[in-house]
Parts: structure tokens; C-alpha cells; sequence
């Protein structure tokens, strides 16, 4: 099964009082520089991989490979499935939904051989708070019927993928703060493992309470060094270069929308991989999928 763990960095709050709306206003502004950051991804190509999980084991998945994509910059005229920025409760975050182009249908291997998946009625959106390091590219679809193989399977209705996306500045800025991090919590582990050590070895209670104590304040600092956060953060794996000095995380999320009495649930499928490229090169390049995913969540919008 999937590692999945899911940080936000903002919780939404709906019907909120009058002086927590005050403060949501503030908060909720969206980057200045998106218009421009999603004008420069205009006619951009991505070449993305589907690994789709049963929900219980590894041994039974679905890949879907070959998805060629084409980001374009016009307002959809045809219906499309909502977006999580542009259709949410936070729409001045997003920059709205753009046409999007399927160049290349995606594939799967079946007992029947190569079989096509259709993605229809495509369109992509990116969202960025005001000061907050990373934004997300969003593309959502319509799958026409439930493509399945074994016990995974893509279900028919609205899919969606997402890719987290930093600036130049904010993904450095955000690697010297992991190393930062790592220092301090390797030495918070050291530390731990040497007062558990010294608190198993002596027969003193006194001395047993003393390392215990330290062994706990070790801990502490271990959760205070902000090690955690960090490592859920995708910030060491290969970058996808954008225009507009933008990297896009080459692992991402599919996830769908299941309606209930009580609204949608965010339901997570599995992982997306991407490459970027012209078109005549992304025929033959090769995606190299991951399985374990450690997601970020931006803004509130899941996942």
C-alpha cells in the first residue's frame, strides 16, 4: 500500500466568524505573479505516467502511459469539470481554467493487449497564495467509463492531477531550510538514542528519571527542528524546468471527486509522473514512475 501522507499548509475555514473571515481576507490573497506564471506555461507539453494503486497492496495496479498533454491559454468554451482553485471556496487563488489539449490519449496493457484511456474536455489551472513558497498546477478530465485492470482501477466521472510548482528562489530557500532541519534533527536523534542507551544500562531510578527526561527533551527538539515537515516535501527529487524560472515536481498526485450527502470527498487514485518537452521528443521519452508518495497539500485543496 501507498505511503501517503497528506500536510497542509492551510486550513479553509467555511462559515467562519466575522473576525476570523477578517484574517482569512488577509491570508487569502493570491500571488501577484501568477498571471504572468501561467502565461509563460502557454502551449508548454507534458508527457505524464498514471500509476494507479487497488487501495491495498502493490501487486495490483494500473499504469497508464504515453498521456501527452499541451497547456494552452485560451478560457474553455466547452463544459469541463470543476477545478479545485477556480470552482472552490478560495477562486481568487487560482488563475481560472485554461483550455487544455490531449496530444496523445494514454495507454494500459491488459490479457487483450495495448488499450487507449480517453481524457475529455481537459482544462488546467494553477494556484498560488500571496507569500506562500510553492503554488500547483491542477489539470482535471473527464473519464467517459471506468477503465480497469485486476482490482485497480481509474473510475469514470472527474480525474484529477496535481503537481506542486516553486519559483527558483522559494525551492532553494526551501532546500537550505531542509538541510537546516536535517542537522538539527540527526543530532536530536543522536542525542535520544544515546539517553535511552545510558537510561536502560544503569540500575540508579535517579539516573533512569534524569536520561528519560533527556531522552524526551530530545525528542522534543527533534519535532521542533522542523525535520518532519520538510521530509514530506518532494524538494530532492528531479524538477521539471518551466518557463518563467518555475520548477514542477516530476511526481504528483490523481485523485477524484466522490459525491456524498455531505459533499465531495477527495478520494486519491495513486501517483502522476511527468517529463516536459516538445512534442517530437516526448513520443519516445521515457517516465521513470514511482510508487510512494509523500504528498503536499497547498492551500487547503486536498490533495
Amino acid at each position: 500500500m501507498m505511503n501517503l501522507c497528506f500536510v497542509s499548509t492551510l486550513a479553509l475555514v467555511l462559515g467562519a466568524a466575522p473576525s476570523k473571515a477578517f484574517l482569512l481576507g488577509l491570508i487569502n490573497k493570491v500571488n501577484p505573479s501568477i498571471t504572468k506564471f501561467a502565461q509563460d506555461q502557454e502551449n508548454a507539453m507534458l508527457k505524464i505516467h498514471l500509476d494507479i494503486a487497488d487501495g491495498s497492496s502493490n501487486s495490483n495496479r494500473l499504469g497508464i502511459d504515453g498521456l501527452i498533454l499541451q497547456l494552452r491559454g485560451e478560457v474553455p468554451s466547452h463544459s469541463h469539470p470543476k477545478l479545485p482553485g477556480a470552482d472552490g471556496p478560495n477562486p481568487q487563488l487560482s488563475t481560472g481554467a485554461k483550455e487544455l489539449t490531449v496530444l496523445r490519449k494514454g495507454r494500459y496493457v491488459d490479457l487483450a493487449g495495448s488499450q487507449q484511456v480517453d481524457f475529455e474536455n481537459g482544462v488546467w489551472e494553477m494556484i498560488w497564495r500571496r507569500n506562500a513558497s510553492a503554488g500547483a498546477l491542477i489539470c482535471g478530465f473527464d473519464v467517459p467509463k471506468t477503465i480497469q485492470r485486476n482490482e485497480a482501477s481509474l473510475p469514470a466521472g472527474r480525474v484529477y492531477v496535481t503537481f506542486p510548482v516553486w519559483t527558483s528562489e522559494s525551492l532553494q530557500d526551501l532546500r537550505t531550510r531542509k538541510e537546516a532541519a536535517e542537522v538539527k534533527a540527526i543530532e536530536a536523534m543522536d542525542r535520544q538514542r544515546e539517553e535511552l542507551q545510558k537510561m536502560q544500562s544503569t540500575n540508579n531510578l535517579i539516573m533512569k528519571a534524569i536520561h528519560f527526561r533527556e531522552a524526551c527533551k530530545a525528542n522534543e527538539d527533534l519535532d521542533y527542528s522542523g525535520f518532519r515537515t520538510y521530509s514530506s516535501m518532494s524538494l530532492d527529487r528531479d524538477m521539471v524546468e518551466l518557463k518563467g524560472e518555475l520548477h514542477l515536481c516530476s511526481l504528483g498526485t490523481v485523485w477524484t471527486k466522490k459525491d456524498g450527502f455531505l459533499g465531495s470527498d477527495h478520494v486519491l487514485l495513486g501517483t502522476a509522473s511527468c517529463v516536459a518537452g516538445k512534442e517530437e521528443e516526448l513520443q519516445d521519452k521515457k517516465i521513470v514512475s514511482e510508487r510512494e508518495l509523500k504528498a503536499v497539500a497547498f492551500d487547503g485543496l486536498r490533495p
